[in-house]
């Protein structure tokens, strides 16, 4: 077996919880890119850091932090002010003014972005070592099925075939199954759903570079 740093380095990851609807995966985890999202308002109690996953409260917005900015303010008097640059993010928009929760759901600071979420410059990308991922594309990813909660998991396509929960078509996991996409083929037509209605499957994907 390979050491994990045989297929590049592990920048980005995604969790997929399919249901019934046949889903992707999100093009801007396979294609790296980061995002700078300011922040006010910081709380002394669940201070931002580097490796934090932040959420939007309002909007389900996801990523994960990898460079925090200077300060002004005071975390103390929360009322520390910066931004951060994500990755890893889910493609949904920020709103203005919305808390940003940790996943375990405390409080961290409030968005201060009026307009739309931007991608960080090439010097931001410099601050958080990331300048050679600008634009790469994922070599393969790692896959794995948990937390389905029947006998039966998901269904998968990697060829560009669409997994049918009726006509039973499509790669069968179950939960606790691996699979490893070794391309960027495999990558970009990945889909799945879970294999019954019933089913409550969640699918993690670690992206390389």
């Amino acid at each position: 077996m390979y050491p994990l740093n045989y297929h590049g380095r592990p920048l980005t990851s995604q969790k997929v919880a399919p249901a019934n609807t046949v889903t992707s995966l999100s093009a801007y985890c396979y294609k790296y890119c980061l995002y700078k999202l300011n922040f006010d308002a910081g709380t002394a109690d669940n201070a931002i850091v580097v490796g934090d996953w932040v959420v939007g409260a309002a909007s389900g917005a996801v990523g994960k932090v990898v460079y925090l900015s200077a300060i002004t303010g005071s975390w103390a008097a929360n009322t520390a002010a910066g931004y951060v640059l994500i990755d890893s993010w889910n493609g949904t928009a920020w709103t203005d003014g919305e808390k940003i929760k940790v996943a375990a759901d405390a409080t961290m600071a409030d968005v201060n972005q009026p307009a739309a979420i931007v991608e960080a410059s090439d010097a931001e990308y410099n601050l958080a070592y990331r300048l050679p991922y600008k634009g790469k594309l994922a070599a393969c990813a790692f896959v794995k099925v948990y937390d389905a909660t029947s006998t039966h998991g998901v269904l998968i396509g990697i060829d560009g075939g669409i997994p049918d929960q009726t006509a039973l078509i499509g790669i069968p996991m179950l939960s606790g199954d691996e699979l490893w996409l070794e391309d960027y083929n495999s990558i970009t037509n990945f889909q799945c759903v879970d294999y019954t209605a019933s089913d409550a499957s969640v699918v993690y994907v670690q992206f390389f570079f």
